[in-house]
């Protein structure tokens, strides 16, 4: 079971402003997680040794040091370089969901996560403030980085992970590790047409598994509701129910809620015993899931499926994209436990039913 940390929230109860605010919280855990920043600087980490550790490491990789920039966040500073250009290819200003391949490692020290094999792509709203670690989002803007092209940012403990408390996982990142971080920008998408490839998504999806075939479904129970743009689509499992809830009734919900096209990834549950809980209406979950409920009926088996924009956006992005590392910023109250489960820009399928009206 997921709740948001803020409040103790369960994961389905959040709206869009809710999210902006956790993504609010997110920067500045990681950016106070560090102390006094001023303090945090002078006496946990110098400037000046961080400056002459990159330079002598990108000699001895053989860099030429005159391509290296050196760019700052606040009062912390940070270093990139081109390692392949691509002046023609899309820049960010033409999209800012980016599909990138990646490898980091401590500098100096052991490769620690790659995704440069095959074709893995790892995804993200870029400048939204849901980018782990944070100091890679504002360099990955500040270096205008266009497709094709490859870089690489060194990044210092405060614009990292710093002195955070990882678990498990502070044997792969010890604290104020200087990051390493190797970038290619697959491709550029606009965050505007999210919903359109989503929606085709979710057709493919229901071609593929028949939803519309009277054939397998009969009667009432092969109908299949579509919001006007198709962001949300519902399949009434059975339909033999008749009761509707109204704006101002309290729901209970059960549900289990699954990854798109893997029915063994299950992301939630709530049970019969243990449903959700909540009123409809005053903006408690997610605008996709209060518009399918409006349009079921009292324990009728429903299949949900909404698209990314109207259920948890952009959610948030950890780099490296380790479960147990993600884990480990929730406990550290850094990122909302959704967002250890919930992929950027996914699509979610639920299949629900209304126990309770009142």
């Amino acid at each position: 079971m997921f709740f948001k940390k803020l409040n103790c929230v369960f994961i389905l109860n959040l709206d869009r402003s809710t999210i902006w605010l956790c993504q609010s919280i997110l920067v500045l855990s990681l950016f106070n997680s560090c102390s006094d920043q001023e303090d945090f600087t002078e006496e946990v980490y110098n400037y000046e040794t961080f400056k002459v550790n990159v330079f002598d490491q990108l000699t001895s990789w053989g860099i030429d040091t005159l391509a290296v920039t050196k760019a700052s966040i606040g009062l912390d500073s940070y270093y990139y370089y081109p390692i392949t250009t691509n002046s023609s290819g899309k820049g960010q200003e033409e999209g800012n969901i980016l599909s990138i391949k990646y490898q980091i490692s401590i500098l100096g020290g052991d490769t620690i996560a790659f995704y440069n094999l095959g074709s893995e792509i790892f995804s993200f709203g870029q400048g939204m403030n849901a980018l782990i670690p944070v100091g890679l989002d504002f360099a990955i803007g500040q270096s205008d980085i266009r497709v094709g092209e490859e870089y690489n940012y060194i990044l210092p403990p405060a614009l990292a992970y710093g002195d955070l408390d990882l678990g498990d996982f502070q044997s792969i990142i010890p604290k104020n590790s200087i990051l390493n971080i190797q970038i290619k920008l697959v491709s550029l998408t606009a965050l505007f047409d999210i919903p359109a490839t989503q929606s085709l998504e979710i057709n493919e999806y229901i071609n593929d598994t028949a939803l519309n075939d009277t054939s397998v479904w009969s009667g009432n129970d092969g109908f299949v509701y579509r919001s006007s743009s198709s962001r949300l689509v519902m399949k009434v499992l059975d339909s033999s129910f008749l009761v509707s809830p109204v704006e101002g009734n309290t729901i209970s919900l059960s549900y289990v809620l699954y990854d798109l096209n893997d029915s063994s990834a299950v992301i939630d549950r709530r049970t019969v015993v243990d449903p959700f809980l909540f009123t409809l209406g005053v903006d408690e979950i997610m605008p996709g899931l209060d518009e399918a409920v409006r349009n079921m009926h009292l324990n009728e088996p429903t299949l949900i499926l909404l698209t990314s924009d109207i259920a948890y956006q952009e959610s948030a992005a950890v780099l490296p994209n380790y479960e147990g590392l993600r884990q480990a910023l929730v406990s550290a109250q850094v990122i909302p436990a959704y967002a250890a489960a919930i992929e950027p820009f996914q699509i979610l399928r639920f299949q629900a039913s209304i126990e309770k009206i009142d």
